[in-house]
């Protein structure tokens, strides 16, 4: 009897063991071979560990892979952890891919990563009811992008780096928010090295401010960040705007009393302005030969009754810079402004203004006037 159960131990005992080795080599390989897909993931310029650090430790799926014509890009999963998009581009294909520079958008503008980066934090509104908008952990899809302005003789003019985190994310830990930017300022700093880009890199980011919507109105004559200095006359007393840190994208709302916005103002900087000058041409292209959109061969151009946008340009360290204005296409009315000519000269004022300011931010010269 004895016999009997010392030999059912001892095959208990064996079975533990085989199991238990089996788990640890299967877990051993598991551990290998995800992070042997981090070290590969687009090209092998993530940084696995901090990858890690933000995504957890869970099981990892790499899709989405894509590379050529200056692209580089893949999809990270991690099992119960979260997952990321990120795009690497050479700037000089910026307009080849669709919107292949991260801008906000039109509900939710992005606002400046600032710490020695030039880039922009964003994010995407869910679909929520009106009386939610103002839920600062109703956002989906946080997007950190940044421009590098490449040094090297041997590289290219200038890197994107952007990461999309997709899921349920809040913003409404101002400790928290900052890591959001990790992967992309640890990506940032690999590609520069890896493409020979030589560029002067950030501080890492330990505060970051929320994305702005269009409902976050200030009376005009008060505001400090991209609309500062535009006169609030003409109707004009309400200002959406976002702080000025280095961003190579600027948004500026003006509303009336009733906050009807009446005009959209933007400034672009570097690959941002070579994009919309890129789109701007395929949209003239598109529409009629003599489409009122910005044109690089054309510095500034006012506004007239039957006219799109009024812009301007400035010469920049990095480029051309680009600064327009266009009226409201809320309701349908961007066909009833101007209705005067102080309207035009209300919207020369203003962009004038917008310009000057975000030029001089920027370390531009004068925008050109006509």
């Amino acid at each position: 009897m004895r016999r009997n159960v010392l030999r059912a131990v001892v095959a208990l005992v064996a079975a533990a063991v085989v199991v238990a080795g089996y788990l640890q080599v299967h877990g051993d390989f598991r551990r290998w071979s995800d992070e042997s897909a981090l070290d590969g993931a687009c090209d092998g310029l993530l940084d696995r560990n901090v990858l890690r650090g933000v995504l957890g430790e869970g099981a990892v799926e790499i899709e989405n892979e894509r590379r050529g014509a200056g692209l580089v890009g893949c999809e990270v999963h991690v099992y119960g952890g979260g997952a990321v998009e990120i795009s690497i581009l050479d700037t000089s294909q910026a307009g080849q891919h669709p919107n292949s520079l991260f801008t906000g958008s039109q509900a939710v503008f992005a606002v400046p990563v600032g710490h020695g980066w030039s880039g922009l934090f964003g994010a995407g509104r869910k679909d929520v009811e009106r009386a939610d908008l103002f839920s600062a952990t109703e956002y989906k899809d946080v997007t950190t992008s940044l421009v590098l302005k490449c040094t090297g003789t041997r590289s290219p003019k200038s890197l994107y780096v952007s990461v999309t985190t997709a899921g349920d994310a809040s913003l409404d830990d101002p400790a928290e928010r900052p890591g959001f930017t990790r992967i992309a300022t640890s990506t940032a700093s690999r590609v520069s090295k890896a493409r020979q880009c030589g560029a002067e890199l950030g501080k890492p980011v330990s505060s970051l401010g929320l994305p702005v919507t269009e409902d976050d109105y200030e009376p005009l004559g008060t505001a400090e960040g991209t609309c500062s200095g535009i006169p609030a006359a003409h109707g004009m007393a309400i200002a959406t705007e976002t702080a000025r840190r280095g961003a190579p994208h600027e948004t500026c709302l003006l509303a009336d009393a009733d906050r009807r916005t009446r005009y959209e103002l933007e400034a672009d900087f570097g690959p941002y302005a070579q994009q919309q000058l890129v789109l701007a041409a395929e949209d003239s292209y598109e529409d009629t030969p003599n489409a009122d959109t910005p044109d690089a061969d054309t510095p500034a151009h006012q506004r007239d009754p039957g006219g799109r946008m009024s812009w301007t340009s400035a010469k920049c360290p990095d480029g051309q810079a680009l600064f327009t204005l266009q009226p409201s296409a809320d309701r349908g009315e961007r066909h009833k402004y101007p209705r005067s000519d102080a309207d035009l000269a209300y919207e020369r004022a203003a962009l004038r203004a917008f310009a000057e300011r975000s030029a001089k931010g920027h370390g531009c010269s004068a925008p050109a006037t006509r």
